[in-house]
């Protein structure tokens, strides 16, 4: 008797590991499906895929005037985007070769990203808090929120700096909590902070932070353990060798269609030098633009897109975070932060690193922002909210009512705005609705 309940006991474990790798996958499939609704609805350019998107159908043909900065674009209404590193407007380019250069080839790539980081969401849910419910909850929060949904379907390179740091500090995270494969760990952190950077430059302040921390954690483990000057060299040169050289390595070989074109190494830092001026000098305005503080409370959308019905409807594309989300993440990373800081800090340490390292030093940059560039801090402030509901499921009664009142309310909100994240013709009074705030219009 005893042998058939260990022999149940062991199938059990097994099918839960099954489970919990297939999850993700399911995850993935099911909100690509998702993303793929209407993606090439409108048919044409929105917002700054007449930067990005062109400049990927640029790469795609062949033409290495759009990488460089006094090259002009050849028609009105487009130009050439030079002022983000290629990665991005690569990924872009590779799906306008397989689908044409047409909305649907400049958006794919993005919607499987998108979807991709649906997946990856539930791996650093559960990662970070030992608990699935929270990795299906984080996926659950990210599916549902208009910014993320937007930026999945539009040709911009948004989408893919977000998966890329959510798999680096997932990397860095396992680095810290592995007692086996660590310097696979680190050289994994290396290369997906380094394709962060290669897509946009925003991934730096995530970057800087990162390094010091596990420099600093690695310093504390090896002082900890009265480890040999011999350890502390190699952790070192581990160090300098993944998260270092291998970023360095791949945002080189971002541009080797450039390097390729002819371009030299003089070039290249004449090129970089003329991205930096642009974005420390950059004096322009716009009527959506927004500050940094105004993000997490949902004040100030970007409108991408409107068209006119002869009927009176109009069709409308809002990039703004779902309100019943974001107004919750500061208040969740408190939570988490007040429940973890003694048991578990690494965990703690990704959440703030991922949520206050990407969006605080905004507060810094002189040059106009907006609202999705509160983007790549969302997932981590998703996790610290999905476990923050798990808790209050965990205690029953009133807490647990609370809890799926919420998470009803989460999808009710996208839905009721879904026709403004997907440009779905509205009635004028329809449309009115949905403006929930006058700082919206």
């Amino acid at each position: 008797m005893a042998e058939i309940a260990g022999k149940e006991l062991v199938e059990k474990k097994e099918w839960s590991s099954l489970a919990i790798r297939a999850i993700p996958l399911l995850l993935i499939v099911v909100s690509f499906a998702f993303y793929l609704y209407r993606l090439s609805v409108p048919p044409q350019y929105i917002y700054d895929e007449v930067y990005h998107a062109y400049t990927a159908a640029q790469y795609a043909s062949g033409n290495t005037d759009a990488y460089l900065w006094y090259k002009r674009a050849p028609r009105e209404g487009v130009a050439y985007e030079w002022t983000h590193p290629p990665l991005g407007k690569l990924l872009i380019a590779d799906s306008i070769l397989i689908f044409g250069d047409n909305s649907f080839g400049w958006r794919f790539a993005s919607a499987v990203f998108g979807a991709i980081g649906i997946g990856v969401a539930y791996w650093l849910g559960y990662s970070l808090t030992g608990y699935m419910v929270v990795g299906l909850l984080t996926s659950f929060l990210l599916l549902f929120d208009g910014m993320y949904y937007v930026q999945s379907r539009t040709g911009m390179v948004d989408i893919f700096l977000v998966v890329f740091l959510m798999l680096a500090l997932l990397m860095a995270y396992k680095y810290l909590t592995a007692t086996n494969g660590r310097t696979r760990y680190l050289f994994l952190t290396g290369v997906f902070i380094g394709l962060a950077v290669s897509t946009k430059w925003n991934a730096v302040y995530v970057y800087a932070f990162l390094g010091l921390s596990l420099v600093v954690c690695s310093a504390y483990t090896l002082y900890k353990s009265r480890a040999p000057v011999s350890k502390w060299l190699v952790e070192a040169g581990l160090l300098f060798a993944f998260m270092l050289l291998v970023p360095a390595v791949l945002y080189l070989l971002s541009y080797t269609q450039f390097f390729l074109s002819g371009n030299g190494i003089k070039d290249f830092f004449k090129l970089q030098y003329q991205m930096y001026y642009y974005h420390s000098h950059l004096k322009a305005t716009h009527n959506y633009q927004s500050k940094w503080w105004e993000w997490p409370l949902t004040l100030r959308p970007v409108w991408y897109y409107v068209k006119y019905y002869p009927d009176g409807r109009i069709a409308n594309i809002y990039t703004n975070g779902n309100p019943v989300i974001y107004l919750a993440l500061i208040p969740a990373v408190l939570w988490a932060a007040s429940d973890w800081i003694d048991e578990n800090w690494k965990a703690l340490l990704i959440v703030v690193l991922g949520f206050f390292g990407a969006w605080l030093p905004w507060a810094l940059v002189p040059r106009i922002a907006f609202a999705y560039h509160f983007l790549p801090s969302v997932p981590f402030g998703c996790v610290a909210l999905a476990y923050t509901i798990r808790q209050f499921l965990s205690r029953g009664g009133t807490w647990r009512t609370a809890a799926i009142c919420y998470c009803v309310a989460v999808v009710a909100m996208f839905v009721f705005l879904f026709p403004i994240y997907s440009a779905i013709p509205l009635t004028r009074a329809q449309f009115d609705m949905r403006i929930l705030i006058p700082s919206w219009r």
